[in-house]
């Protein structure tokens, strides 16, 4: 089983030399490397070229002016031509057991997609977060997690995904347009309604977080928050739209997306009992909150909700104490 590694690479020159290495000490040996290069303009170039020399049989690298992840997503596996395509990030690495962890899962022919835990390390590749892993660990019918969750749970990174190309071949070429940045949830939230995902409790990989990478910090300002709301609401058409492409009989529906609708309420800033009782029950339900979790969360918002009915002008948002 051969397995195309596809990393789509923008001004990570100074990482890139680990990322390939992580790939080519793997202990699986039949694999190919697909490296596009998405118009970077710091010195990739020279750098791709010189890892090119160390393994021209395995590395091929391809061009192309800047247009975001989903169009380099796009180009890598058009020259894919691997039975399994795994999605590594430039600057994250891989542990060298990875390849052959997720061919020991494909190899039972129910399985369209692999999906592992990653560490989190800094720039200087050291763990950081006391060692917490990205991702949780899910059943095998991820569909019915999307649906339930309405869109909202917490999946692992690029470089924690492979898949099955003949699954992929019904999602490629994705919209670039639309999946300019975040092109791996495109590619997660489709997948998981061709067939079944399979989750390891294993950490085979690591996510950096560094100062070019600033997604897992995340912070609400207000044009921020605005732009991640547009986000969830464009993988909701985007995921009901393919749903209805393939002839599946599900929906996923936002009123059960605990993020979005707690969001929403908090920048109406306005009471609304209909919206507390219901917002109250998805809390309570929340699959991936424990008990004490729930019990926290609820109070949260319950003094926040109070905050809005005792003083309605006053702004309330997410991180607010």
């Amino acid at each position: 089983m051969k397995v195309s590694v596809i990393i789509s690479n923008y001004n990570y020159a100074r990482y890139l030399p680990t990322a390939i290495d992580s790939v080519l000490t793997q202990t699986y040996p039949n694999f190919e490397i697909i490296i596009v290069d998405d118009g970077s303009k710091d010195n990739s170039r020279e750098v791709i070229a010189q890892l090119q020399q160390t393994a021209p049989d395995k590395i091929k690298a391809i061009y192309q002016p800047n247009q975001g992840q989903g169009a380099a997503f796009n180009t890598g596996f058009e020259a894919a031509s691997g039975d399994v395509i795994a999605f590594l990030d430039a600057d994250d690495v891989w542990q060298p057991q990875k390849l052959q962890r997720i061919v020991e899962e494909f190899n039972r022919s129910d399985v369209i997609g692999v999906m592992h835990l990653l560490n989190n390390i800094d720039g200087n590749g050291n763990v950081v977060n006391g060692g917490s892993t990205v991702g949780q660990l899910l059943d095998d019918n991820l569909a019915q997690v999307i649906v339930d969750t309405g869109n909202a749970w917490c999946f692992p990174p690029t470089s924690g995904l492979a898949y099955r190309r003949k699954a992929l071949e019904k999602i490629f070429p994705i919209d670039c347009s639309k999946w300019r940045l975040c092109a791996d949830g495109c590619l997660i939230y489709c997948t998981a309604f061709l067939g079944k995902v399979k989750t390891l409790n294993e950490v085979l990989g690591s996510y950096r977080i560094h100062g070019a990478n600033h997604y897992i910090n995340y912070s609400t300002n207000k044009s921020e928050e605005a732009q991640a709301l547009a986000g969830i609401e464009m993988t909701n058409r985007y995921i009901n739209e393919f749903l209805e492409q393939i002839g599946h009989p599900y929906r996923v529906n936002l009123s059960r997306n605990l993020q979005y609708r707690r969001t929403n309420y908090y920048r109406r800033g306005k009471w609304n009992t209909k919206e507390v009782i219901a917002i109250s029950n998805l809390i309570l339900g929340w699959r991936f909150y424990s008990l004490w979790e729930r019990i926290y969360y609820l109070m949260r918002f319950w003094m926040k909700s109070i905050r809005l009915l005792a003083h309605p002008d006053v702004s309330v948002n997410e991180t607010a104490a």
